[in-house]
């Protein structure tokens, strides 16, 4: 067993009222609503295999780790949601940072792509916020260069993986 203690959940995590990776992880389940279901869950780096769908990643909270571990897996664009905000990017694949944290835009709007603060307001229904996103993502594949791509943040992080035998 590892101590995650140090790292997981981060010190961002944390500030933004976190208090273990798990409850973070049930975050994200909730995030992707009632209708939606998951088609399997994948080791870290792993390629999804049984077709088009949302699949979860067993990886690190810590936002270089998991886009490397993303990358690795296939991910061509990685939408990242970010409430503390984060200024990392990635040289495999863009990043699209998504945040609703009105703070964050008013601090750090320079490295966010997608400001969906109006669903906090009521000024946005979650469809716009999606549509929003899925329009970004649409530029983004045909060349718009993401905030942390704009910015120069090409991070990149090797992770030793661990598997079961």
């Amino acid at each position: 067993m590892t101590d995650l203690s140090d790292s997981q959940p981060t010190k961002g995590n944390i500030l933004g009222g976190l208090t273990t990776i798990e409850e973070k992880s049930l975050g994200n389940l909730e995030k992707i609503g009632k209708t939606s279901s998951y088609i399997d869950a994948m080791g870290p780096a792993e390629a999804p295999s049984k077709g088009p769908g949302l699949y979860f990643m067993d990886s690190s909270s810590a936002a270089a780790e998991c886009d490397t571990l993303m990358a690795a897996g296939g991910y061509v664009i990685h939408s990242f949601p970010t409430g503390q905000g984060n200024v990392v990017g990635n040289p495999i694949v863009p990043v699209i940072k998504i945040s609703g944290n009105p703070r964050t835009l008013r601090t750090m709007s320079e490295h966010i792509d997608v400001d969906v603060t109006g669903v906090r307001t009521r000024e946005q229904t979650i469809e716009e916020a999606g549509d929003a996103l899925i329009k970004m993502i649409i530029r983004t594949a045909n060349g718009r260069n993401t905030a942390a791509e704009a910015l120069g943040h090409h991070e990149f992080s090797m992770t030793k993986l661990y598997r079961s035998a």
